[in-house]
């Protein structure tokens, strides 16, 4: 009897064994249903490449798109480009040269103007960049802080890309605009007659053996609203990167959306 009972007894915990096996297998495959338990995706190191390519295009495009406008930069005192360092003797200045403050807002305007107008042809010069550049640390740099996608590309292309871009500016500030002129004889109005004043100036400060006034001042206006246009965009890229990062799952690519989003989640 005794050994009747000791066999049901292994029957009985065999069969519960089993159960139980069972049972947690099933829990186990309902977790992964929900989520509950996200597995680690192998993601590759081309997987990252392909992921930052995406997500700088995304920013590039955007970028354009928002500073391409009427008023892109102009309307934004972030990015409004403003006279360059060097026109502070005019600033400071401005009540010995007639109509001078007119003169400066012109030129103002004028430069957002050709930054927004150039802002058009921006994308096509970055995505050729993107395109043809390879990246040994690709991880590195899909891991690293909110920018660094951004200020990698900055690094390996903004001389490149201001050789590119400068001609475009430059040949947007020579384009007549309101009252049929330019953003580039607007500056040079404004320079040639602050330096003729200045000239006076000097000369009498000379001849009084004072230090001469109202320096003169010389800039290459394409080269600096190139800069600050560019400075302009990649701020806007590296603010859509960082956008990416936080919310993967709002864009259309793939790679932005598994890569990322393993990123988010805590899976690579």
């Amino acid at each position: 009897m005794k050994k009747k009972s000791a066999f049901f007894a292994l029957i009985i915990l065999v069969f519960s064994c089993f159960t139980f096996v069972s049972c947690l297998s099933t829990l186990e495959s309902l977790a992964g249903s929900y989520g509950a338990t996200p597995q680690k995706e192998a993601i590759t190191n081309a997987d990252a490449i392909a992921a930052m390519k995406d997500a700088l295009k995304e920013g590039i495009a955007s970028a354009s798109g928002k500073l391409s406008v009427t008023d892109g930069y102009f309307g934004d005192a972030l990015l409004r480009i403003m006279l360059p360092p060097e026109a502070k003797p005019i600033l400071d200045s401005v009540g010995k040269i007639p109509q001078g403050q007119k003169y400066i807002d012109d030129v103002v305007l004028r430069l957002n103007r050709s930054a927004e107008e150039a802002a058009k042809d921006v994308v096509p010069i970055f995505v050729d960049a993107i395109t043809t550049m390879t990246v040994a640390d690709g991880f590195a740099i899909i891991k690293g802080h909110d920018r660094s996608a951004t200020k990698y590309l900055e690094a390996k292309t903004r001389q490149s890309l201001l050789e590119l871009y400068r001609p475009k500016v430059e040949a947007t500030l020579a384009k007549p605009l309101l009252m049929n002129v330019s953003a580039k004889k607007s500056w040079e109005t404004l320079s040639i007659s602050y330096n003729k004043v200045g000239q006076v100036a000097n000369v009498a400060a000379s001849l009084a053996g004072k230090n001469p006034p109202m320096p003169p001042v010389e800039v290459d206006l394409a080269t600096y609203a190139t800069n600050r246009a560019l400075d302009g965009l990649f701020l806007k890229i590296g603010e859509e990167e960082q956008k990416i990062r936080s919310n993967p799952l709002a864009y259309a690519s793939s790679m932005i959306k598994k890569v990322f989003g393993a990123l988010k989640n805590g899976l690579l």
